[in-house]
């Protein structure tokens, strides 16, 4: 191990994705010297910016609509250049062949469009997320914290009522729970591919409702002051969009490391992370490059840690081999396309209808049979003829993506089989891709003339050239059995692990949930919490900072 002063650090974290930076900004802001080591030659993991034809970049991401403001806000993220643009519609999704929901930021215009669903729509609408947040509130947990054991979780539960909601949020599916509202067709259209979108599931997937209580929780958790709070939107990206694109959020992150004394390194694959069997003594590059500290942060997914990097988990007990057994179950498959034009949307009425609709994000998952169908397809290793896509034009709001004129479309096909049954992705990749196309453009009409190139990104491509293991976006999906003292397993659900000093982090720890930075976050202050609980110098210059 070297020993010069150089090569010595208060903390490292390896995996320079933004739980990785999130981590590292709030240790370095608490005066330890921090190291981020990260093996691509791009920060950000799935926010990276990455060019994926000449002249056209976006992110495999496409929006950050759970990115904590309490972070943004800590981090001073709009210091180091992070801004917003926030159109106005923030969602389009096609509920047929004639129909478009918009999604307008006017709450009265928003509620007209649902209420001519069905009478009455538009209180049962709210009436279905208000369950959701009441649930939250009853449960009085806060996702800035470790996960509650479930003792904790259910302490609050006395009431019948509250039980019934506890039951049919983890153990029912949404189809259910909204079936219990009595939401129209078009309303549960729009709810589902939400409550979906965390792991292999179908709406009629038991636990399902949990993943529309992510941002209850947030609410739950901490309250912004003011009227004003973005996450009191139900439903669409009310965050609003990058300057820049997601890449943005990085750049601004990877500045606040800096500004506060941290070491950013890309490039540089981490071969072990080294032992002595009961503490950590710092880690090795595939490069040959060591360094020494007395806390790594891994920031990665977590069995990638346990079962490659680790060089000594005599300490362990069963927790590596429960660890190999652990099924990802990732779906991931991105297509990006070159346009020469604006993408038009056939529901547009005027033009500049048409550029606020290009503006923002779109969803294709028109009923809930097509989510079921697509679902089905993909459980049985088809390529399906029903893609569910996410979907953003970046460019519209960022034009530095994409050159002067034109424009670069964002899709992420949310059903995706990892293993193919028939043939190989090498095979499949473009079938499927042009079913993409083909799907969109059933509402998009003038886009096939457009395209003047693409991209594909296949679920073995997520795994070999971002390190997404099984296409796993999540590191895990976010259905109730993976999360809480589940996430990952139980015995490294606190951020820390049976190995003193070294802590887990990133989405595959507490609380997931794509790109908030909960996860650093929490890491950091456990990681603070212990150096305060030994005494140590670095703790005293920030004490508590970021503390709830």
């Amino acid at each position: 191990m070297l020993t010069s002063s150089s090569s010595r650090y208060d903390a490292i974290v390896v995996g320079g994705g933004h739980n990785g930076l999130v981590v590292a900004a709030y240790l370095g802001r608490a005066g330890l010297k921090t190291l981020v080591v990260e093996a691509s030659p791009r920060l950000g993991g799935p926010a990276a910016t990455v060019e994926f034809m000449p002249g056209y970049s976006t992110t495999l991401a496409n929006s950050p609509g759970s990115l904590e403001p309490k972070i943004v806000r800590e981090l001073e993220l709009e210091r180091y250049g992070l801004s917003f643009v926030r159109p106005d519609p923030t969602l389009v999704q096609p509920l047929g062949t004639d129909a478009l929901y918009v999604g307008w930021r006017d709450p009265a215009r928003n509620n007209a469009q649902i209420e001519a669903f069905a009478p009455g729509e538009a209180a049962r609408y709210a009436a279905f997320f208000a369950y959701l947040q009441n649930f939250a509130d009853r449960l009085g947990i806060s996702i800035f914290e470790p996960p509650p054991s479930l003792q904790h979780l259910t302490r609050n539960l006395s009431r019948l009522e509250d039980q019934e909601a506890f039951s049919r949020i983890f153990f029912g599916s949404v189809r259910d729970l909204m079936d219990e509202f009595e939401l129209a067709p078009q309303t549960k259209a729009l709810i589902a591919p939400l409550a979906v979108v965390g792991g292999q599931a179908a709406p009629s997937t038991p636990g399902t409702p949990f993943n529309l209580m992510m941002r209850p929780l947030s609410l739950a958790s901490l309250r912004e002051a003011g009227g004003q709070d973005p996450r009191l939107i139900p439903l669409r990206g009310s965050t609003g969009l990058p300057v820049g694109g997601m890449g943005a959020i990085i750049n601004a992150l990877r500045d606040s490391v800096i500004a506060h004394g941290g070491t950013v390194m890309t490039s540089e694959p981490v071969a072990s992370i080294r032992t002595n069997g009961e503490e950590v003594l710092g880690i090795v590059t595939a490069g040959g490059l060591a360094f020494e500290a007395p806390i790594v942060v891994s920031a990665i997914n977590p069995r990638t840690t346990v079962a490659t990097l680790l060089d000594d988990v005599t300490n362990w007990g069963e927790l590596k081999p429960k660890m190999m057994r652990k099924s990802l179950r990732g779906r991931a498959f991105k297509v990006v396309l070159a346009l020469d034009g604006m993408p038009r949307f056939a529901g547009a009425t005027s033009d500049a209808e048409a550029a606020s609709f290009a503006c923002t994000q779109f969803r294709i998952a028109p009923t809930l049979d097509y989510l079921e169908q697509g679902h089905m397809d993909m459980l049985a290793g088809r390529l399906s003829d029903k893609p569910v896509i996410w979907g953003l034009c970046p460019s519209m709001t960022s034009p530095s993506l994409a050159p002067a004129g034109k424009h670069v479309l964002s899709l992420n096909v949310g059903n995706a089989p990892y293993h193919l049954r028939d043939g190989t992705w090498a095979e499949g990749r473009d079938i499927l891709a042009k079913r993409a196309i083909a799907k969109l453009s059933e509402f998009m009409p003038t886009l096939p003339g457009m395209i003047s190139d693409y991209r594909i990104i296949d679920p073995t491509q997520f795994e070999s050239e971002f390190g997404l293991v099984e296409a796993n976006i999540t590191h895990g999906d976010t259905l109730p059995a993976n999360m809480f003292w589940m996430r990952p397993m139980p015995g490294l659900h606190a951020y820390r692990t049976p190995t003193r000093g070294l802590y887990l982090s990133g989405n595959g720890s507490w609380p997931g949930n794509y790109i908030s930075g909960i996860a650093g976050h929490n890491t950091s202050q456990e990681v603070l919490r212990d150096l305060q609980a030994q005494r140590r110098p670095a703790t005293q210059v920030l004490a508590g900072v970021g503390s709830h």
